[in-house]
């Protein structure tokens, strides 16, 4: 347990995967240790995907409970993994200053938690992950969302995902917009490191990249598609796992660019390759934020986008993006880029910066308490 007086910032989350909310944890976790906060992480699961600041102390209550068909069931099963989560904090860590609950999982165990301070972070738009269940089973789905982000304040990872949980959740007041951080710093340091590009067959400056997990909403199957309609004078790398990666390296195969098309799988420090591109496209059907765009704004990479609900038209000129679906136009913007790269080049907003993005959410906290008392 915490016996200084430094103050404790606590973030949960599922695992320290390497995907954005995780980034953003990582990120915000340093930024609070600079601060001088006593920072703690607590994951359900272990997992090496995503390295700490060795300043910042690991936590893992594991998530024993196996996942029921029936909502009565799973929140029986989450409020005993509150209670375990709620027991370790007290005892182990202290009493938090501020609690940054991270992912609809964690949401709901922490609807249950007795810990103060609690904001719910939102990394991509409730209409969206619970497309299914609102078109069949809509009133029911309202409900649940409404017990779960109407327990803590809620923070949003861009205004239109805000936007979505306002029009979703009637009179939840407690909700703001909290940008990611970018730590423009950690991000050039770790672009730095050595990687040999030449071990992939790349060239420096001579390649665009697409960093993302393989799953339907990122948009490989049209980004493939796009890129095959393309004069193809630069090659396509993708970095990143996930469930379609074969799918999608059969589809490059039926489209004849499986000689131009690089899957790297999942890297650890992507930076090198990122910063080493001459261009990155992110084509999405939606996301909370769209992380990558920031990074590659840090390291100076010319950046093209869908225009996906809910975060890139926040981070971009309207000529760097696309509507989603469109892959003729996909390909002409593509083209385009790659013929005028300094043109779709974006400075990185100063407001993302981490020491800032961190004082955002303990102002929100203590606005929230001042407003209960």
């Amino acid at each position: 347990m915490t016996s200084n007086n430094q103050p404790i910032i606590l973030l949960i989350l599922k695992a320290l995967e390497g995907r954005g909310a995780e980034r953003m944890v990582t990120t915000l976790a340093r930024a609070y240790i600079e601060m001088n906060y006593h920072v703690h992480v607590l994951c359900l699961e272990e997992s090496h995907d995503m390295r700490l600041d060795p300043r910042i102390e690991y936590h893992v209550v594991p998530y024993n409970e196996p996942l029921f068909e029936t909502e009565r069931k799973q929140a029986a099963a989450y409020k005993k993994v509150a209670e375990r989560i709620d027991d370790y904090v007290f005892k182990k860590i202290g009493t938090p200053n501020l609690v940054l609950a991270n992912i609809y999982k964690v949401n709901w165990i922490m609807a249950y938690s007795q810990l103060p301070n609690i904001v719910n972070v939102l990394h991509t738009a409730l209409s969206r992950q619970f497309q299914e269940q609102l078109a069949t089973i809509p009133a029911q789905t309202i409900a649940h969302l409404k017990m779960v982000y109407g327990a803590h304040p809620c923070s949003c990872v861009s205004e239109g995902a805000r936007q979505d949980l306002l029009a979703l959740i009637d009179n939840l007041n407690r909700a703001t917009t909290i940008y990611n951080p970018c730590d423009v710093n950690e991000i050039k340091k770790a672009a730095d490191q050595s990687l040999a590009i030449k071990q992939f067959g790349l060239i420096d400056k001579m390649y665009i990249i697409h960093v993302a997990s393989f799953d339907t909403m990122k948009g490989h199957r049209e980004l493939l598609q796009a890129y095959a309609k393309t004069q193809r004078k630069l090659p396509l790398v993708l970095v990143g796992k996930g469930r379609l990666e074969n799918e999608m390296k059969n589809l490059a195969i039926e489209l004849g660019i499986d000689d131009c098309v690089h899957f790297l799988g999942f890297q650890s420090n992507p930076y090198p390759l990122i910063a080493a591109a001459a261009l990155l496209v992110m084509t999405s059907k939606f996301e909370g934020f769209g992380y990558v765009i920031v990074e590659a704004q840090a390291l100076n990479v010319p950046v093209i986008s869908t225009d996906c609900p809910f975060g890139p038209r926040e981070l971009l000129p309207k000529k760097n993006l696309v509507p989603v679906g469109d892959i003729d136009a996909l390909a002409v913007l593509m083209n385009k880029a790659i013929d005028n790269l300094n043109d779709y080049k974006s400075p990185l907003k100063q407001t993302l910066l981490p020491s800032h993005i961190a004082k955002q959410y303990l102002d929100f906290s203590a606005e929230m308490k001042n407003d209960i008392n």
